[in-house]
């Protein structure tokens, strides 16, 4: 692997001048641009189409027919896209070959290339949602390799060399409902990865999912399978030991481009952020250092209680919550608490501690080791 560049925008304009072509051709509407059909825009009517088609799509995650297709391509896969580019933030380096397993159309492998990778090998039975990944990814100037083929058999897909990251965004179970299986294709996978290479695992961050996910989560560390994101603790999951305890990421949505935000609001789609379930494992080639026990990642967003703003966490040590007792500003060795986020990766020394609560006071050391979309180490 090799150095990384700087960290990669979202493409949105360009992207979505693309995607309103094609959305277009899939539904057999006339292109533009004419006087009357703008180019970098839908019509009323078409905007209409275009949402009931984007409820259809959420309710049976289907892409079989030309208008789910069009649906998923205009608002789903830009979403994941988004995800991608913050998600690989947090690898170590940056991948070179890069495998995207049963994907659909794609959009992680747009983000492996803004973020350096210099081959990409998209594989997914869908041959023509993977066609249009690709077109979109060519006409950015990322263009990736594709091949139809089913994921699951990787005998028979003919991979060659090892890949630096393996990729399984919104695959891993569709592909494999049962944990014993999704646990054992996992197993396959990480032999396939280089020495410093990962695994990228992706799931929605829906609770009945979301708590699949983390039982997933269980037993690949009861396996010893090693961990790079975004679990400190390497023991049985805290969230699971409470039914409405969900645990998943969320990320900012940098720039939200015009069309997500009309069709969030015509469909009354409540979602400001990007919010996923996902695991990176490291190759078993390699030897994971040994964490500091006051490592805590934050695991929620503030919350409000009476005794002012807290945060739950979730380290080395196991899930805690902390608060301050400080009032007013912090000094500059916990200033930090003042601007945390979920999924930063934080130290805390000379914390007042009683049972798993605690709190800063004014001897306490609070550092921000990783900012949320960051590598540790």
């Amino acid at each position: 692997m090799k150095k990384r560049p700087p960290v990669p925008k979202p493409l949105w304009d360009d992207l979505y001048l693309l995607l309103i072509t094609r959305w277009r051709k899939l539904m057999k509407l006339p292109l533009g641009p004419l006087k009357e059909i703008p180019a970098e825009r839908l019509m009323t009517r078409e905007f209409r189409t275009l949402v009931e088609n984007v409820l259809a799509y959420k309710e049976s995650k289907d892409i079989s027919t030309p208008e789910l297709l069009g649906a998923y391509l205009m608002y789903e896969w830009p979403l994941h896209y988004a995800q991608g580019l913050s998600l690989l933030q947090e690898l170590p380096q940056k991948p070179s070959r890069v495998l995207d397993l049963g994907t659909l159309g794609a959009p992680f492998s747009l983000a492996a290339l803004q973020h350096g990778a210099t081959e990409v090998l998209a594989i997914g039975k869908d041959e023509t949602a993977l066609k249009y990944g690709a077109d979109l990814s060519g006409h950015l100037g990322y263009p990736i390799s594709i091949r139809p083929g089913d994921a699951r058999f990787l005998r028979s897909l003919s991979l060659q060399g090892s890949w630096d990251l393996i990729i399984l965004s919104y695959s891993l179970f569709r592909l494999f409902p049962s944990l014993e299986d999704q646990t054992a294709y996992i197993n396959q996978l990480l032999p396939l990865l280089s020495a410093d290479g990962h695994l990228l695992i992706v799931e929605d961050s829906e609770t009945e999912v979301n708590r699949s996910f983390l039982k997933l989560r269980d037993e690949v560390a009861r396996r010893k399978m090693s961990i790079l994101a975004p679990c400190l603790w390497k023991g049985d999951c805290p969230a699971l030991k409470h039914g409405s305890s969900p645990c998943f990421a969320q990320r900012p949505l940098v720039d939200k481009p015009f069309m997500i935000k009309e069709i969030q609001r015509a469909a009354s789609i409540n979602l400001n952020s990007l919010k996923m379930s996902y695991l990176i494992l490291r190759s078993p080639l390699f030897t994971p250092p040994v964490l500091a026990n006051n490592l805590y990642r934050i695991v929620s967003p503030a919350v409000s209680t009476f005794r002012g703003e807290r945060y739950f966490l979730c380290g080395v040590a196991g899930k805690k919550t902390l608060g301050t007792t400080i009032q007013g500003d912090h000094p500059k060795h916990s200033k930090a608490f003042e601007y945390l986020k979920r999924g930063d990766v934080i130290s805390i020394d000379e914390a007042v501690t009683l049972e798993d609560d605690m709190q800063i006071t004014d001897k306490t050391l609070l550092q921000l080791k990783a900012p949320c979309d960051k590598p540790l180490l």
